[in-house]
């Protein structure tokens, strides 16, 4: 006859002692089973708060890598926007100084404008016949003068409004205006005529019998010598036409002093 083994169970006593006065005592038994299903789950939640840390610490690290990154992109951010804004001030006062550059051009050209206006109106004034046609005084022969039977000089020609000066020897005949000495032609009575062409309407025409000391073509300005006065051409017959009209000269000629 054979016996039946039995199996023994294992089992675990937990005892909880009080420190208290009465000296309790606590006894809890607990299967071997439940107990390695205790541990068991003990060890796994360990490992898993192991592994939580450890995530944990990575996500912290790659946090705090990307948070360094980021300090540095924001590092180089302000040292780009300081360096944009000193450019900034600089283009500010290149500019600046290019608009006072252009406002100093622009009245260097204003000037230079005026400058070339009033030379341009100066160098007109010139070429009108307005000067005195001999270098110092002279005396204006009137219808009296030309009527007395003495008088053998020269006789004005009354179709051309010309009139007569009577000068003294070492004056000489110049130019009332600036222009172009369009003939030089003698005079069938009175020796040479020299004309003028100012180049604006006006022609003004010198009459003498002394030898003129310019030839046609040549350009010549107000106050330029067309015949040395002397004993036997010490009169002046003068005359002036605007576009072919003959006007009166006492009107055009400024006397200064």
């Amino acid at each position: 006859m054979k016996l039946k083994t039995r199996k023994s169970k294992k089992s675990y006593t937990v005892m909880i002692i009080s420190d208290s006065a009465r000296n309790q005592r606590k006894e809890f038994h607990i299967n071997a089973g439940l107990a390695g299903t205790v541990m068991l789950g003990s060890f796994l939640l360990l490992v898993g708060v192991v592994c939580y840390v450890v995530y944990s610490v990575i996500t912290l690290s790659d946090s705090l890598e990307r948070f360094r990154l980021q300090a540095d992109q924001i590092v180089k951010l302000q040292e780009e926007i300081e360096q944009l804004e000193a450019e900034a001030e600089g283009l500010k006062a290149e500019k600046e100084e290019m608009a006072e550059q252009i406002n100093n051009l622009n009245d260097t050209v204003d000037q230079h404008a005026q400058v070339q206006q009033a030379l341009a109106a100066e160098e007109e004034e010139a070429h009108i016949p307005r000067g005195f046609p001999l270098s110092g005084t002279a005396q204006l022969k009137t219808e009296e003068t030309a009527d007395d039977d003495e008088d053998e000089g020269m006789r004005a020609h009354e179709d051309r409004k010309e009139v007569i000066f009577a000068a003294s020897e070492g004056i000489n005949v110049i130019a009332s205006g600036t222009g172009t000495v369009l003939s030089v032609d003698v005079d069938v009575d009175y020796g040479n005529v020299v004309s003028i062409d100012h180049g604006n309407g006006y022609i003004s025409i010198y009459r003498n019998n002394g030898t003129p000391v310019v030839k046609a073509g040549n350009e010549i300005t107000r106050g330029a010598i067309l015949y040395v006065v002397g004993e036997d051409n010490a009169e002046l017959g003068y005359s002036i036409s605007k576009d072919d009209t003959y006007i009166e000269p006492m009107e055009m000629i400024e006397i200064n002093g």
